[in-house]
């Protein structure tokens, strides 16, 4: 909490200051204008006056500290009197100066202060009007006692007020701080998850890259012409092919087998008048370690997946049962403090910018709670790896360069998956690209994907008939609120761009 003086502080202390030289410049010359230039009047303004600056002169921090205010109130209070004394008693120009140690003891020390000060100060004055043999009970003396009075209540009441308002806000402002450095925690630590489940995707680890090398194994230890293998992982998948089938031939599949635990298979067409059968226990042999990477792959994918999984409930729960209820109940204490009647308006102000914080993490946290329940789904990159295999080596080269910081939310990745899908397809099967690229940059609700081929084109403006794929695009961009651009040209290749969020 920072140390320096609030802005309420400082607009009193400036009043203070404007009562202290104000109410000495009155006394002092009005006095002088009266009586003259006697030794009582010279007196009683250089005794005024030096008291004045002294009090000016001293540092805040001190001056506001309980003992040394305290003391100051004192002589302000013994330094007025001596002034009233010498010019005239109840009828003194100095009565106004007299105010000030009361205001200051009530306004800056407190209410028990202010009050022991005030009581002081009409005592005082009643002594001194006594001495000089004046009316005590005239209305003058009596109103300006009970006016001392007041003013210590009044302005020890005030200060007490805004005291318990600043002390409020203070106490809102750090709990909102606090919140939002638990919200940032909760959220690095699912960042931390969320790149615990790609790991299964990584270089070392990718099922693609290890079929494909299986496959160029057997390229050198077994004749033929074309292969597949695929990998049981929650569903038959193509990870890797190689060569183009020839339907004429009877292919070998081999099964990936562990402790009785089917992970995939391998399919291969041998080349004419060839059979693959008597390689069968070669192949067997070459795909051991094969098999023990996918399973480990499976392995890994399962133990993360399921860690993921139970944190993100974790979280999620978390998240629901207490930071939650935390932030709607930090909310409804800002309201009370911003409708208080003793809040400033530059106090509500701050207190309804407070609450418009409190209101986006409590959406945020809403969502945050949303994903973490929701039913985990691929990454655009493992979908775009995906794609590749499919594509196989015969296939078009395709180049995968996105920067995926923070994988959608469900139903996005979904629809955003299925364009990225429906437009690889286009290039492969209706443009002949030899080259397909997929790029862009993807951070949870904001992104930008670009699948680009150097095939032969088509006219954007044209839909033919019976072709619904363009169409289907744009439909599933706009359940998420997407934006799809098309730039292609008969014989230039063709380019899709989609973008979504801010």
């Amino acid at each position: 909490m920072s140390t320096a003086s609030p802005t309420w502080e400082l607009r009193l202390d400036w009043t203070l200051s404007a009562l202290h030289w104000g109410s000495f410049a009155v006394g002092a010359i009005i006095s002088i204008l009266v009586r003259g230039a006697d030794a009582s009047t010279l007196s009683s303004a250089a005794l005024a006056g030096a008291y004045v600056v002294a009090v000016q002169a001293t540092p805040r921090r001190y001056r506001n500290d309980d003992s040394i205010g305290e003391l100051v109130a004192v002589v302000g209070v013994v330094v007025s009197l001596v002034a009233v004394a010498l010019t005239g008693g109840a009828d003194s120009p100095y009565l106004l100066y007299l105010a000030a140690p009361s205001f200051f003891a009530g306004a800056f020390l407190g209410f028990r202060i202010g009050v022991e000060t005030a009581l002081l100060t009409s005592f005082g004055l009643i002594a001194v009007v006594a001495a000089l043999d004046q009316e005590i009970l005239q209305g003058q003396v009596l109103q300006v006692a009970l006016l001392f009075m007041l003013m210590a209540v009044t302005f020890a009441q005030a200060r007490r007020l805004l005291v318990e308002q600043q002390e409020r806000s203070d106490a809102l402002i750090e709990a909102s701080e606090l919140t939002a450095a638990r919200i940032r925690r909760l959220e690095a630590a699912h960042s931390a998850l969320a790149s615990l489940s790609e790991l299964a995707s990584s270089a070392d680890l990718n099922p693609v890259a290890v079929g494909e090398a299986a496959l160029r194994d057997l390229a050198h230890l077994v004749p033929f012409v074309a292969g597949r293998v695929v990998l049981e992982d929650q569903g038959p998948l193509v990870v890797a092919r190689r060569g183009e089938p020839d339907d004429s031939q009877a292919p070998l599949t081999v099964t990936m087998e562990l402790a009785d635990r089917h992970l995939g298979e391998v399919t291969l067409w041998p080349t004419p008048d060839d059979d693959l059968t008597a390689y069968r226990g070669v192949i067997e042999e070459s795909l051991r370690p094969v098999t023990l990477a996918f399973d480990n792959i499976l392995l890994l994918r399962s133990i993360a997946a399921k860690a993921v999984q139970e944190e993100r409930t974790r979280l999620s729960r978390e998240l629901h049962d207490e930071v939650g209820p935390a932030l709607a109940s930090l909310g409804l204490g800002v309201d009370m403090a911003i409708f208080m009647p003793e809040a400033t308006p530059e106090m509500a102000r701050q207190l309804e910018s407070i609450r418009r914080g409190i209101t986006t993490l409590t959406e945020d946290v809403r969502r945050t709670v949303a994903d973490l329940r929701h039913e985990p789904v691929q990454s655009l990159i493992e979908q775009a790896n995906r794609l590749v295999a499919e594509a196989g080596v015969d296939g078009p080269s395709m180049v995968i360069d996105i920067d995926e910081r923070r994988t959608p939310r469900g139903e996005t990745t979904t629809q955003l998956a299925a364009i990225m899908t429906e437009a690889v397809r286009n290039a492969f099967e209706h443009a002949s690209a030899r080259t397909i690229r997929i790029a862009g940059t993807v951070d949870r609700s904001q992104g930008k994907l670009v699948i680009e081929d150097d095939g032969v084109g088509f006219d954007a403006d044209h839909r033919p008939d019976g072709h619904f794929g363009l169409v289907g695009m744009h439909e599933r961009a706009d359940k998420i609120g997407a934006q799809i651009t098309l730039d292609a040209e008969p014989g230039r290749g063709s380019r899709v761009t989609v973008t979504w969020g801010d």
